[in-house]
């Protein structure tokens, strides 16, 4: 542990009267109890402890401990649930900062990060009374006690940055290391060698993965190294499982631990690395209260516990890229040669070109197919999601109508009369819906949207000996549908598969030749800041399915915006010249990463409870902006408010830019519990996503 957290035990050891966060009330408050002489030597940091509380029984979890208070008649705490505390002084240290981080009660994180309990289980699986087995050869002050050779000399001198994270390793500082490239096997390769590094010194790892698939694979490719020293989290674990790994981790009975998000906050009390693959997935977002980013967090673990972080992916978030440019991370690339560019082609189709009038399938991506089909291959064509018409496009030259203040494209939506209108998701701002276009003039304007089942049937029509298949979340409902398409193209059954994102889980490439991309359009035009971004990573997820090319393979994109930016980059595999257009575009319109966003939303049954509620939330947000001495934002939707249908509910949405974040939210949670419980229940409820994912 760092001197930071020993100040922070120390400052908490005089155990007279403990600080405490009830976990059975969403109260963002800490309470105090006076500690029963008999409880002192059990009651740590952490500890979960049965209290009185309104006149209830209720658990606690212990987050201080004080020599004073000023409350008068205090309660004694009654029990100690756990031999041996769930959470570690540093995740303590961590849930409180994302308490303040992420605007949510200090008791909602912490029931997210505590495991599940029973009774029963308790009894079976409570922490044993042992001493944590700490080899022999850690020293005290954290420090390695010998700098031994992690990679070798013609490593180093190849790549002489491994040299500095070489150091870093044996030190056991806090540094973060951006890995860029597309050398899988080269990567795991660095990863096993500062692993066992790490394990040799005495010092535990979490590696996180974005999802079961990713997951999968690297628990298959660490097992044989680490069975019997590796816990793994996945999908399919139940509660009570959960519960006894993270007891042997407690224990120090594994030092390796595998998961996704959640998994941020296992209880290692030596950790010495932290390895994040695939960094840039939005699936590192907790969509749920309390709304974190796991790379945030990690971060924030890392440097709290001072200990080194890796950031692993082929087209990193903007964040990372811009953190690398600062000169704030470092960054190590391990890419395959030329020989793999080579066999590999990559076409960009311009359909405004297009002479059919669909324009769904171009003349090239169908010759292209009948050549694939021909020489018994297999061709798998890729369309981002089932369908709606979202934006206005021109067929003719390709020009999409945006917001003039957010550069993002405006929705196309009809109302419960049928009346059509374009509006901004970021601000609300209204749109009539054009006849001709305001760049070219043309008439062929009209709705972008297209469905998977649409293109299969248009698919059916052009190749009418072929087997094709279709897999989404509409043509595969049950897991068992999903598995057998899956099986049927993987046995070469299935001539053309036809899907959405699914198709890059489970899918062998080895006999495909062809990947075909229907409109990068769909994707680039998403009512969202980071759409550029979200395309460009997508699109080189699809590229990499083909990881390993032993004869000539082909991606075709079809698109009506060639010199987009992201389209470019792709074209010309120049990566750097999307980071650098898209950073230039976000300074400009003060987006990520020069400012935080936090999306608000308001929903509940009834139209003008919702105005209402949102309403007063604009008067609040509003008469902060007045204070001189609050920090300066940008308050987006309170002037052209839209409310939204919703299923069975009605919703507002607002944004706030700002940057600085904490003084801001200093600022906001002053009168926030108040008006939480005043005018928000479980009818109308108030959702604060601090750097959301999703805009919509």
């Amino acid at each position: 542990m760092n001197n930071e957290i020993n100040e922070f035990i120390k400052m908490h050891s005089e155990k007279k009267y403990a600080e405490i966060v009830t976990l059975e009330y969403n109260f963002d408050k800490i309470f105090h109890y006076s500690i029963p002489h008999d409880l002192k030597d059990d009651i740590s940091l952490g500890s979960r402890v049965i209290v009185s509380f309104r006149g209830k029984t209720v658990i606690g979890c212990v987050v201080g401990f004080l020599t004073k208070t000023d409350v008068k008649n205090i309660k004694d705490i009654v029990q100690i649930i756990d031999k041996k505390p769930l959470l570690t002084p540093g995740i303590i240290r961590l849930t409180r900062w994302m308490s303040n981080y992420y605007l949510c009660s200090w008791e909602r994180i912490l029931n997210y990060t505590l495991p599940k309990t029973r009774k029963a289980w308790l009894k079976k699986f409570d922490i044993a009374d042992i001493l944590p087995q700490i080899p022999a050869q850690v020293p005290e002050n954290g420090k390695a006690l010998n700098h031994e050779m992690i990679f070798s000399v013609e490593e180093i001198k190849e790549k002489p940055i491994l040299k500095v994270i070489e150091n870093i390793i044996n030190d056991k500082q806090f540094k973060t290391v951006l890995i860029r490239g597309n050398d899988f096997n080269s990567r795991m390769k660095f990863y096993r060698s500062c692993i066992r590094k790490t394990l040799k010194e005495g010092r535990q790892v979490i590696i996180l993965a974005p999802n079961e698939s990713h997951l999968s694979e690297l628990a298959d490719l660490l097992e044989n190294e680490y069975k019997g020293n590796m816990a793994v989290f996945d999908e399919k674990i139940n509660q009570k499982a959960k519960y006894q790994k993270w007891i042997k981790i407690r224990n120090s009975e594994v030092n390796v631990v595998l998961g996704m998000r959640s998994s941020i906050f296992v209880p290692f009390d030596r950790l010495g690395l932290i390895i994040m693959e695939r960094e840039h997935s939005s699936l590192y977002k907790e969509e749920r209260a309390p709304h974190y980013n796991t790379r945030e967090v990690a971060l924030k673990r890392a440097e709290l516990e001072n200990v080194p972080f890796f950031l692993s992916s082929e087209t990193p978030s903007m964040e990372s890229y811009w953190h690398v440019q600062k000169k704030h991370f470092l960054e190590v690339e391990f890419s395959t040669g030329e020989e793999r560019e080579k066999l590999l082609k990559k076409t960009i189709i311009d359909m405004t070109r297009e002479k059919s009038k669909k324009k769904i399938i171009s003349y090239e991506l169908q010759q292209s197919i009948s050549r694939s089909i021909k020489q018994q291959r297999q061709v798998v064509l890729f369309l981002n999601k089932r369908g709606f018409s979202s934006f206005m496009i021109c067929n003719q030259c390709g020009h999409i109508v945006k917001c003039s203040d957010c550069n993002t494209s405006l929705s196309y939506h009809l109302d419960m009369q049928k009346s059509a209108q374009l509006i901004c998701h970021n601000c609300g701002k209204r749109a009539k819906v054009m006849n001709l276009c305001d760049k070219c003039g043309s008439s062929e304007i009209q709705p972008l949207g297209m469905g998977t089942q649409k293109l299969e049937n248009e698919i059916k029509k052009m190749f009418t000996r072929a087997e094709i298949r279709r897999l989404d979340r509409d043509s595969s409902i049950e897991d068992e549908d999903y598995r057998k398409i899956l099986e049927e193209f993987n046995q070469g059954k299935t001539d053309i598969l036809i899907g959405t994102q699914m198709v890059l889980k489970g899918v062998e490439f080895d006999n495909v030749d062809l990947i075909g991309i229907i409109s990068a359009d769909t994707l680039l035009n998403l009512p969202d800041y980071r759409s550029g971004e979200k395309t460009f990573q997508l699109l080189n997820e699809v590229i990499s399915s083909f990881r390993d090319i032993n004869y000539p393979k082909e991606v075709i994109i079809q698109t009506f915006n060639p010199e987009d930016h992201c389209i470019v980059a792709l074209r010309e595999q120049d990566d750097n010249y999307f980071y650098q257009k898209e950073i230039g575009l976000r300074k400009e319109l003060e987006y990520p990463p020069f400012t935080h966003i936090i999306k608000i939303v308001i929903l509940g049954e009834m139209k003008e409870v919702v105005q209402e509620r949102a309403e007063y939330l604009i008067n609040y947000l509003q008469s902060l902006l007045q204070n001189k001495e609050t920090v300066k934002f940008k308050l987006l939707g309170a002037v052209n408010m839209v409310i939204w249908k919703s299923r069975n509910n009605f919703k507002v949405q607002l944004l706030i830019k700002v940057k600085d974040l904490e003084k801001f939210n200093q600022a906001f949670k002053k009168k926030y519990d108040k008006m939480l419980s005043r005018h928000f229940n479980q009818k109308n409820r108030l959702t604060i996503d601090v750097d959301p994912a999703k805009m919509v």
